[in-house]
């Protein structure tokens, strides 16, 4: 058996290689990707244009491109329909909730109105009272005064 530094050959079957995709992880990470991203795109446009002529190569980017447009407007439509719905019962939920504020308005109108009532009433009659109060002590004061004026003539004793 004859071992290379990446290949393994075993009779007849296909090469294995000899370290694990685990202990690669450790140069592909995501930060190193995102640091030769811009080499890669590059590499591989210049790859692409190099090795496929353009009258094939154009309209194959042209396809690409309308897929992912198409891809992204149906995506979004599916968005905007799930957002329908939630305004939809967002709407639903507000007229309900409408509803109730509008019964408790009424309500607490009412409730003024009937607290507006009593105070007015509870005013009335201590005004009342108070008048009464006043107008029985003038009475007594003005009977007391007519008969001290009268004197003994207003009545005729028997």
């Amino acid at each position: 058996n004859s071992t290379t530094a990446s290949v393994q050959y075993h009779r007849g079957k296909l090469p294995r290689l000899l370290f694990n995709i685990s202990t690669m992880a450790i140069f592909f990470t995501r930060d190193n990707f995102v640091l030769a991203f811009p080499l890669l795109a590059v590499c591989s446009t210049y790859a692409f244009f190099k090795f496929i002529p353009l009258q094939y190569g154009l309209p194959v980017l042209g396809v690409i491109a309308l897929t992912i447009k198409a891809r992204n407007k149906i995506i979004e439509s599916r968005s905007t329909d799930e957002h329908i719905d939630k305004t939809i019962v967002q709407d639903l939920v507000s007229d309900e909730d409408a509803l109730a504020a509008k019964q408790n308005e009424k309500a607490q109108k009412k409730l003024r109105k009937t607290e507006q009532k009593l105070r007015e009433r509870l005013k009335a009659e201590r005004r009342n009272n108070a008048n009464k109060k006043n107008a029985a002590a003038d009475e007594d004061d003005d009977e007391v005064v007519t008969t001290f004026a009268k004197g003994p003539r207003g009545k005729k004793v028997r």
